[in-house]
Formats: structure tokens, C-alpha cells, sequence
């Protein structure tokens, strides 16, 4: 005898509805995923967030580092003055983004005799932290930058009268 795929026996049954529900050990497990997601995300997220931070501080050295250089590089050139060097430093920093930073330069006055120029930038890293600045250590990153005066290759030294070896030389003097 066959049977057809519904039998009178299939329609009459009934079959009580039933919810899809999880396997009990995977049901059981649902816990320990949340409580393996709580513990971990909170050190991933720190882990993030220091990364980024990271970034943010090698980011802000080098900025200051190449605005002194820049600024001292300005203020080494013949007829060069001391508002370029400001302008020059005042100039990177902007573009670099880089907040709430004092410039100083040394000397006070560029002229034909001066023999070096420096450039310092001292900056807070919390004023220019991304993401905690208000839980940032107030960490001062300073860049100090000095360049020999574009002049101090063409003097000619003091005692070169005296000296005959000096005086044969025709090119400019390596300082």
C-alpha cells in the first residue's frame, strides 16, 4: 500500500506550535558573550583611543619641529628681520593646526653680524589632544632649532693679515 505524501492521518494529527528556540548549551552561552564583549570592549576601545592619541602627539613634535626649522631658515637670510621669523613660525603652526603655542627667538635683533639665529616653540599637547583633552597630562613639547647666519661663510677671519695661509685662500670659509 502506498502512502500519499498527506495522509488522512497527517491532517488530522495536530502538533503543538512551537517557538524556534536555541539549543540549551547555545542558549546557555548567550551569557558569556556578553560578558566576554563587556570586559573586552573597554580595553579595545582604550587601545583605539591611545593609538589615535599617539598619532596625535608624534604628529604635533614633528609640526613643531619643521615650524622652527622653517622660521630659523627665514630669519638666516641676508636682510632678513625678526617680524619674518614670527610670521614664518606663526604661519606653519596655523597650517599645521597646532593650538596655543609661544615662539621665541634669539637674538632679539637680526643684523649683518649676527652669527646664529634659534628659534624655540613651546607648546601644551592638551590644547592640541583629539581625544581626551580634559584627561590628557599636561605635557609641554618644545622644539629648539639654531642655524648659522647665511653671512658667517663670507667672513673673513680677524687675524688674516698675520696668518699667510689664510690669505691664499680665494674661496669663502666653511664655518
Amino acid at each position: 500500500m502506498k502512502m500519499s505524501p498527506l495522509s488522512p492521518d497527517m491532517l488530522t494529527r495536530k502538533r503543538p506550535f512551537r517557538r524556534h528556540r536555541l539549543p540549551s548549551r547555545r542558549r546557555q552561552r548567550l551569557g558569556a558573550y556578553t560578558v566576554e564583549f563587556a570586559v573586552c570592549l573597554p580595553v579595545f576601545f582604550t587601545l583605539v583611543f591611545g593609538c589615535l592619541e599617539l598619532a596625535r602627539f608624534m604628529y604635533v613634535r614633528q609640526a613643531l619641529d619643521q615650524s622652527a626649522y622653517e622660521a630659523a631658515r627665514s630669519g638666516i637670510a641676508t636682510g632678513a628681520r625678526i617680524s619674518d621669523v614670527y610670521d614664518q613660525a606663526n604661519l606653519m603652526l596655523t597650517a599645521y593646526g597646532v593650538l596655543g603655542s609661544e615662539v621665541v627667538v634669539t637674538p632679539a635683533e637680526i643684523t649683518q653680524d649676527t652669527e646664529t639665529v634659534t628659534v624655540q616653540i613651546v607648546c601644551d599637547f592638551a590644547a592640541n589632544s583629539w581625544v581626551l583633552p580634559r584627561f590628557a597630562l599636561p605635557g609641554i613639547l618644545e622644539s629648539r632649532v639654531t642655524l648659522d647666519h647665511e653671512n658667517q661663510a663670507y667672513l673673513v677671519p680677524e687675524n688674516v693679515d698675520q696668518d699667510e695661509s689664510l690669505s691664499e685662500n680665494d674661496e669663502p670659509l666653511d664655518v
